[in-house]
């Protein structure tokens, strides 16, 4: 009986819906309009408009969710966007489409700059405030990452003005100069630390060991050995492609034979998709300071970086006597003028060659002096 009740009702209920759509389709167009426009005034006001974001306050607030700068605040005590708010909702967004390295602006802002100004509103930080905190953070690093951390801050304020929530004469890093920095220092190895190095590395079998070697004879940027992968390898060519260097572009690094045969040997072909995996084939070695670090200090090498290695191979080059343009394309520079601080490695010939054309003129000059003397005689 329960059932049959049941299932009663509900035939009853189903008869009852269609009777009420049907008597709705017939109902005048002009009565269901209005039974809409009812429905709608009666609907709850979740969804409000946003208005075109011209300025700080039209921005919708972001959601709370958890994250590591949770310590500072959204909004001042008299309910302004704060920087750190600013930089999480709009600027981030905003440079994670138009540069590749936004992660790092990201890391720098909430490392040394929220600490600072991260509760405050950004109209209200004054440039005077900016150099003191820019001259604090001399304490903690060094001038040219100063430099970097000021030139992302300096991007953030230039973001505000164009968004119209800080004026452009009130920006906080108007006036505000880099620091001025040292010349930068140049380290070479000579010829002889060289085969030292190569030497130690080839009795190793680590795989930070062939990286080492490929970057001394290569001269790649160490993530574009570390990052490479199998699929962009070509032996028979030469040469490996690098999607995405650092000028946003397709480049080739060369391989010489001996690049060839440390690529040919190493045990992750076939196995993995990067040259050098790290400890999750997923993904390629992080870094490999700490071996580097235990290679230079026994060939008492403290001095020179890993990236003085791309140095040395350029200055290879150059005294070799390769030309300026041929090292520009062997290193992957896309502006010739970052290829010009080799340009005195090469000085040798050039005065052998400046020799040449002295001693040329040289000889006639001396053929005309002499043949008056002889007339005389």
């Amino acid at each position: 009986m329960t059932k049959a009740h049941d299932m009663q009702a509900a035939m009853d209920q189903t008869q009852n819906q269609t009777q009420n759509q049907a008597q709705h389709l017939n109902t005048a167009p002009e009565e269901r309009l209005a039974h809409l426009q009812d429905a709608a005034d009666n609907m709850p006001k979740e969804v409000e408009s946003q208005p075109t974001p011209q300025n700080e306050e039209a921005w919708p607030e972001q959601p709370e969710e958890p994250r590591e700068n949770a310590k500072y605040r959204r909004r001042t005590k008299s309910g302004k966007r704060t920087l750190m708010a600013f930089v999480e909702d709009i600027y981030l967004p905003h440079m994670r489409l138009r540069k590749r390295s936004w992660t790092v602006d990201a890391r720098l802002a909430s490392r040394f700059i929220y600490p600072t100004f991260g509760n405050r509103e950004i109209r209200n930080i004054r440039a005077i405030e900016v150099e003191h905190w820019l001259d604090r953070l001399t304490n903690k690093l060094a001038p040219s990452s100063c430099n970097r951390v000021l030139a992302v801050f300096k991007t953030i304020c230039s973001l505000a003005v164009r968004q119209g929530i800080v004026p452009a004469s009130a920006s906080p890093c108007s006036g505000v100069f880099s620091l001025k920095l040292q010349t930068p220092r140049e380290r070479y190895l000579s010829p002889d630390e060289a085969v030292r190095l190569m030497t130690i590395l080839e009795q190793s079998e680590r795989q930070e060991a062939q990286a080492l070697r490929l970057l001394l004879l290569t001269g790649a940027r160490k993530s574009e050995i570390l990052k490479a992968r199998w699929e962009n390898v070509h032996l028979d060519l030469h040469m490996i492609s690098v999607p995405i260097s650092k000028s946003g572009k397709t480049r080739y690094i060369f391989l010489s034979d001996a690049a060839r045969d440390i690529l040919a040997g190493l045990k992750s072909r076939g196995k993995s998709p990067w040259l050098f995996p790290g400890r999750s084939s997923r993904k390629p070695i992080s870094d490999i300071f700490a071996y580097w670090k235990e290679v230079r200090d026994e060939l008492n090498l403290a001095d020179v970086r890993i990236h003085d290695l791309r140095h040395t191979f350029a200055s290879f080059l150059v005294n070799a006597g390769h030309t300026l343009y041929e090292a520009q394309k062997m290193l992957g520079h896309a502006d010739p003028r970052t290829t010009m601080r080799y340009a005195h490695l090469g000085q040798d010939a050039l005065v052998t060659a400046a020799e040449t054309v002295s001693k040329l003129l040289g000889s006639g000059t001396q053929a005309q002096t002499q043949a008056p003397t002889e007339a005389l005689v």
